[in-house]
């Protein structure tokens, strides 16, 4: 910091740059050794320098950032130095500065400098003399050695070996056989230790065959417990499971944890658990026994079981070691017998009414037959008729006494004799059913039918029959020659509409082909699916465009949220954007878009149409800035005004200078009043300026009272020569509002010179901001003349105006609504003839809020 030496205040600061390159081969030129090198950390472990390894490809443990941030001078063993080495030794000491730093110096931390080494050339010359020393001692130590052994070896040898082969029959190797030839008593036992070895190994043997027939047993018994078709479990003496076979687990759904946790009792329904615990009394009593009850499995299923048990009882005390069951499902075997009992009861009953069926049995057969709405002729297989039914005689007037024992050959055309003795055929050899078949048979009086005929191969006793039934088919077939027609004219109709929705479709296209607005669809994913041609006015080829994302074609400020909000909310929105050009060209654009729906109401896309705005808002913007210069012409005379009244005492105050009779203090007011006179001019000019030159929209948060200070400025000076009082009440604290502050100034300049205008013989202005409920209120209200309610409705029609000619051009107004409803905003008028008018500005406070408000 740099202090001021006479308060001691900071006035500022110098700011030291120190170049890594620097540092780098100052760092650099410090070498330990072979393997030694100085780094440069942070006081939080970040590595700053190092020559050997970049800073990303150090390894920093917390055992060296503890050590470095004692921010002390030291040395430091630690598990890893960042290098890779382990157990390295490493000396640190914080880097000292001249100058004291700030406290936001290199990044808040503070720089240490380390200095480390390999371990291996650290501790070389250690390592070099533990060597020696050691090299020493073992060769004294095998001097020593050396001698005994030779002098031990004679004597201790056979005691070795026979050590050595006692030790190896103990391990196991029972083929091990131990040669001494001593004489004496060291040879005698390992004669004994050998024929022990022996024994042992012909034991051995035999031990292990009977483990593997053990073994082999035991599997074929667990087999064929754990695959026997019934439950088999075990129980301790607490009645809780020990062992369950896999078919019990199977049947039961549980697994074997989950019942080995369990109880016998847990597995039956509530209530049947006295009966199990009294089974478990008699099997503890007389050591087997035997309950039929009921399992319920893991799902809730109940198992109707029989339980046959046998009991382990412990002799000595008497109490249940373990019980062993046998579990049969007797479900199917209960079902059987309930089933059984219920046919056999049925059967009686089915007996005694079969025998009272059997008496009506042909009656009612022969009353169906007749009642059948089909013609049905049963013939034997030679197509001999034996018998008809009454609808026949009805529909094709064959009775009954004259038709039977003649063939039915003389009822069916000849057209149709050969496909129907192959279908009698079909029958006799064993065929269900011929499927249904259109013939032309004749009637009783000659008049030839069509009908269907369904073959169907009937067993009478022992006597084969063949049911044959007509039906007469005129009307479907005069039915199906008028389908025939209609189908034909439907056919020519369905051309015909098409070629029609062909035509349409050609309008259309050429209706959005020819518009004057650019017409596309987008998807959901804002991919263009189709677009006019109108779009080559910017450059574009159509085929370009298809599959390409909409905001390609926007400038980088917007980013697609208005269309993002159609496809949300499915509501229509008019917004305006910027489009870019093939050639870079921005070009305003009015876009309106609207949801594409589906059958079932779901958003599919959106139809856009977009309209070139450019020449319209230039336009637009010349008609502002005419409206601005007629506002600068009004304001003019009275401005000037303003400036001579400063400029006046300006001058008074030279001459008494020049005079040079004023006093020094005089002189001092002086030079002060004219300095004054000076900032009024300036700051009238400024302002005059700052209005009347033409701006690019650009909005920004705005202070609306400041907004307001400025247009009073140019305007104060009109009121006292027209006895006009002003009020001011400007809201405190008021949120800054999102627009375009030149534009603000033009239409608050306008309402003040119209209310201005409509007070010829004096009154009150009264100028007040607010915001209520989010929206910026500006309300100018006057005491003039008021507003006629005939011409109310007119007054913001470009170029209305009531002013006598040259007073105005009709343009005030229209603009200012033009440039509030750009604003997301809009204004409101109340006035009464005789007492004066009240404009209202409203201005979202949330520009892009309010725009979403008025979708919605």
């Amino acid at each position: 910091p740099i202090v001021d030496d006479t308060n001691g205040a900071v006035i500022g600061a110098i700011t030291i740059l120190l170049r890594r390159d620097t540092i780098f081969h100052a760092i650099a030129e410090v070498t330990i050794g072979a393997t030694g090198h100085a780094m440069l950390f942070s006081s939080d472990g970040v590595p700053v320098i190092c020559p050997v390894l970049a800073p990303e490809e150090h390894t920093v443990k917390p055992e060296l950032i503890s050590a470095l941030g004692r921010l002390k001078a030291g040395w430091a063993t630690v598990a890893d130095d960042s290098h890779g080495s382990r157990n390295a030794l490493i000396g640190f000491a914080p880097v000292r500065f001249g100058e004291s730093l700030a406290p936001g110096s290199l990044g808040g931390k503070q720089w240490i400098t380390v200095v480390r080494q390999d371990p291996h050339e650290t501790y070389a010359p250690l390592a070099e003399l533990v060597a020696k020393v050691l090299l020493y001692g073992l060769l004294v130590l095998a001097v020593l050695w050396g001698t005994g052994v030779v002098v031990a070896r004679r004597i201790a040898r056979p005691i070795q070996l026979l050590h050595d082969g006692v030790r190896e029959i103990g391990s196991g190797r029972l083929d091990r056989r131990l040669e001494l030839k001593t004489g004496d008593e060291i040879e005698g036992l390992a004669d004994a230790f050998n024929q022990m070895a022996t024994n042992l190994q012909r034991s051995f043997a035999q031990i292990e065959q009977r483990v593997v027939d053990v073994h082999r047993l035991e599997e074929k018994y667990r087999d064929l417990i754990e695959h026997s078709p019934e439950m088999i479990y075990q129980l301790n003496r607490s009645g809780r499971f020990v062992h369950v076979n896999k078919t019990g687990l199977e049947k039961l759904k549980y697994t074997l944890d989950e019942m080995l946790s369990m109880r016998l009792w847990d597995l039956v329904p509530r209530g049947q658990e006295p009966l199990v615990l009294q089974y478990l009394e008699r099997l503890v009593a007389q050591g087997r026994s035997s309950i039929e009850t009921v399992f319920l499995a893991k799902d809730g299923h109940p198992i109707d079981v029989e339980i046959h048990a046998t009991a382990l009882i412990d002799q000595e005390r008497g109490g249940l070691v373990h019980s062993r069951a046998f579990v049969r499902d007797v479900t199917e075997r209960h079902r059987l017998e309930q089933q059984l009992q219920e046919y056999t009861t049925k059967l009686e009953q089915a007996v005694s009414e079969r025998t009272r069926q059997l008496v009506a049995s042909q009656a009612r057969y022969k009353a169906l037959f007749d009642l059948v709405a089909d013609s049905v002729f049963m013939v034997d297989p030679s197509g001999m008729i034996v018998a008809v039914n009454k609808r026949e005689e009805q529909a094709l007037g064959y009775a009954e006494a004259n038709v039977v024992g003649r063939s039915l050959l003389e009822v069916v055309l000849p057209a149709y004799h050969d496909a129907l003795r192959g279908w009698l055929a079909d029958i006799i050899t064993g065929q269900r059913k011929v499927p249904t078949q259109e013939i032309m048979v004749r009637h009783a009086d000659g008049l030839e039918t069509p009908a269907e005929t369904d073959l169907i191969r009937v067993g009478v006793a022992d006597q084969l029959l063949v049911m044959v039934q007509l039906r007469d088919i005129t009307d479907r077939k005069q039915l199906e020659r008028q389908l025939q027609t209609y189908r034909e004219e439907l056919e020519q109709k369905v051309r015909e509409r098409t070629r029609e929705i062909e035509e349409t479709k050609q309008y259309l296209e050429n209706l959005l082909e020819n518009a004057n607005d650019v017409i596309y669809t987008l998807d959901t994913e804002q991919r263009f699916t189709y677009v006019n041609s109108k779009i080559e006015a910017w450059g574009y080829r159509k085929d370009d465009l298809l599959g390409r994302p909409y905001l390609a074609l926007l400038s980088k400020r917007h980013r697609g949220r208005r269309l993002k909000s159609t496809l949300d909310i499915g509501a229509k929105q008019v917004y305006e954007v910027e489009v870019v050009t093939r050639t870079g060209e921005p070009r305003a654009v009015m876009v309106s878009v609207s949801p594409l729906h589906g059958v079932e109401g779901a958003i599919l896309g959106v139809l856009g149409i977009a309209r070139d705005m450019t020449e319209t808002k230039k336009l637009e913007q010349q008609i502002r800035n005419s409206e601005k210069l007629a506002s600068v012409g009004k304001l003019a005379a009275g401005v000037a005004h303003e400036i001579n009244n400063p400029l006046g005492g300006i001058l008074n105050c030279l001459y008494n200078l020049r005079k040079g009779t004023l006093s020094p203090s005089r002189q001092e007011e002086y030079r002060a009043s004219m300095e004054d006179g000076v900032r009024r001019v300036q700051k009238i000019v400024r302002q005059l300026l700052d209005f009347s030159q033409q701006h690019e929209p650009e909005f920004a948060l705005t202070d609306i009272n400041h907004v307001v200070d400025r247009v009073l400025v140019l305007t104060t000076h009109l009121f006292a020569p027209n006895r006009i009082v002003l009020e001011t009440v400007l809201g405190h604290g008021l949120p800054h509002v999102m627009v375009d502050r030149h534009m603000i100034e033009q239409v608050l300049m306008n309402l003040i010179l119209n209310a201005v205008q409509a007070m010829k013989d004096g009154g009150m202005l009264t100028i007040r901001t607010s915001v209520v409920e989010g929206v910026c209120l500006i309300v100018v209200r006057d005491t003039g003349s008021g507003i006629p309610p005939a011409v109310l409705p007119r007054i913001f029609d470009p170029f209305f105006t009531t002013k006598s000619e040259g007073e105005g051009t009709g343009l005030g107004l229209s603009v200012s609504l033009g440039i509030v409803e750009r604003h997301g905003g809009k204004i409101l008028v109340d006035s009464e003839v005789g007492k004066g008018t009240t404009f209202t500005l409203c201005l979202p406070v949330s520009r892009e809020r309010s725009l979403m408000e008025r979708v919605s």
